[in-house]
């Protein structure tokens, strides 16, 4: 196998669960300071973990809910007033079994 499956976050696409689908922010990366995001075709920018409650990835069916304070809600014109984002990650290599290696 070339590639070696990793968990790849970067490029996920975070919406509002209760509105019409459409990018709220994407994901880019993590860092000790919080979390870099980007709106869409637009500049990254960090949401700083105090404003982060909530930001979870699920390994079963490949979910992530990301919530951020109240207060981050109502100051960042970005998100429309909205706290809770969602979006779900494709691996990038698919895998019908696992491919395990004895000797590990």
């Amino acid at each position: 196998m070339a590639a070696r499956p990793r968990i790849d976050l970067d490029g996920v696409t975070l919406s509002d669960p209760d509105g019409p689908g459409a990018a709220v922010a994407v994901i880019r990366y993590r860092t000790v300071e919080g979390l870099v995001l980007s709106m869409p075709e637009s500049a990254d920018f960090l949401v700083p973990w105090s404003d982060v409650v909530r930001a979870d990835l699920g390994l079963r069916d490949g979910t992530i809910t990301f919530e951020v304070t109240p207060d981050l809600a109502a100051r960042a014109n970005w998100l429309g007033g909205v706290r809770i984002l969602v979006g779900t990650w494709t691996d990038r290599v698919t895998l019908s079994h696992a491919p395990l290696d004895p000797s590990r």
